[in-house]
């Protein structure tokens, strides 16, 4: 911290301390070009004290992420390639940047995420996004899927300070018998975009048992699926688990007594535990049924039930908790809107009221000097 503060010192009349609490509270992508106005500057805001700072001010602050993506021929749905649009806005304000990107896929998904980076999914493989300062990657080369799904899931180590990206991919020939391998990839700024930066680990020997359903959530070093199967209901037996330490595959049982394998519940990460979200078996309400403790798979608490009243019952289908904060659920409302939930007297209020344009995907995100290593 001295360090940087003398570098402040040095280049104004102003308090170090005052500069450095100044621009922290900028975007990375205007500091990004602050860096180039003189030595001192560039010293300053690639100081690790710095990007800590800048890094802790914005996640507790999040910001709003929408993204639509198109056909890069908007006269032919057909095209190979896919605009992706990206618009990045700080909570209850206009978009105050954005860019577009075309790929070479005629389809293409958005894992969901709330952290720095963003990444995308298609037929031809997985992309990373940073949208502060607008970088776009793709990731190595993954193995084949012959199904030609895209199964994957996606996490962020807090030890280690990693992405961890995982891919289920099915080898198999028969439609009938299945054969789903698992592979993982680790990113790192230091680790990404790089003669070093590493590829994708094929666990060997270890086998999906199930087909699976939705993104795969990241709570306690193991991601979670729903499990699907068109020919046989698992039953109570209803998420599928990968273990990251062990690389062991288990299965979890669902709340006992009420779970309906014809419903479409979906899992989320809330307050650092495994949530099944079940917004279908009680007209205008969600139920949050809650893991509390990772040791114990299949011991679920209701922790939250919130009244719908007030949605269309066509926006209660598309209802999902994004993130838990301040004593409040932030819901993303069909993409449409930014609901804050709160807990305590189970009343919402509205987050942002500028969300136009029929976005394909809204996401909470993180600020961040986070380099691609792209440029």
């Amino acid at each position: 911290m001295a360090t940087a503060t003398a570098e402040a010192d040095a280049s104004a009349s102003l308090p170090g301390d005052l500069i450095i609490n100044i621009l922290t509270r900028l975007p990375a992508k205007p500091l990004c070009k602050f860096r180039c106005v003189s030595k001192l500057w560039l010293n300053l805001i690639s100081h690790p004290y710095f990007i800590r700072l800048h890094h802790t001010r914005f996640r507790l602050n999040p910001n709003l992420l929408f993204v639509r993506s198109s056909p890069h021929d908007s006269m032919d749905a057909s095209s190979e390639n896919m605009t992706l649009r990206i618009a990045c806005s700080q909570m209850n304000s206009y978009p105050y940047h954005e860019f577009a990107v075309t790929i070479k896929e005629s389809t293409v998904h958005m894992l969901p995420s709330r952290w720095e980076l963003v990444f995308f999914a298609g037929e031809n493989g997985f992309y990373v996004c940073n949208p502060s300062i607008q970088e776009f990657l793709k990731l190595p080369h993954c193995s084949t899927c012959t199904s030609g799904e895209v199964n994957a899931g996606l996490g962020f180590d807090c030890v280690t300070k990693e992405y961890v990206l995982v891919h289920l991919f099915d080898r198999s020939l028969d439609t009938y018998n299945c054969d789903i391998g698992i592979e993982v990839l680790r990113l790192s700024e230091c680790r990404i975009g790089g003669d070093d930066s590493g590829g994708w680990k094929v666990v060997e020997g270890k086998n999906c048992p199930y087909q699976i359903r939705g993104w795969g959530v990241f709570v306690g070093n193991s991601f979670y699926w729903m499990i699907w199967d068109e020919f046989e209901q698992p039953g109570e037996e209803a998420i599928v688990r990968f273990d990251l330490d062990t690389e062991e595959f288990g299965v979890v049982a669902a709340p006992k007594g009420c779970f309906d394998t014809e419903e479409v519940w979906f899992l989320v990460e809330l307050r650092g535990f495994l949530c099944l979200v079940d917004s279908t078996t009680k007209p205008l309400t969600i139920d949050i049924w809650m893991m509390k403790d990772c040791e114990k798979p299949g011991e679920w608490v209701r922790e939250y039930s919130i009244d719908l009243n007030g949605f269309s019952n066509e926006i209660t289908k598309s209802i999902v908790p994004l993130e838990y904060r301040d004593g409040e659920i932030l819901i993303d409302s069909n993409q449409q809107s930014l609901e804050a939930y709160n807990v305590e007297n189970k009343s919402f209020r509205r987050m942002s009221n500028r969300i136009e344009g029929n976005w394909t995907w809204l996401r909470l995100y993180t600020d961040s000097f986070f380099s691609l290593g792209s440029r």
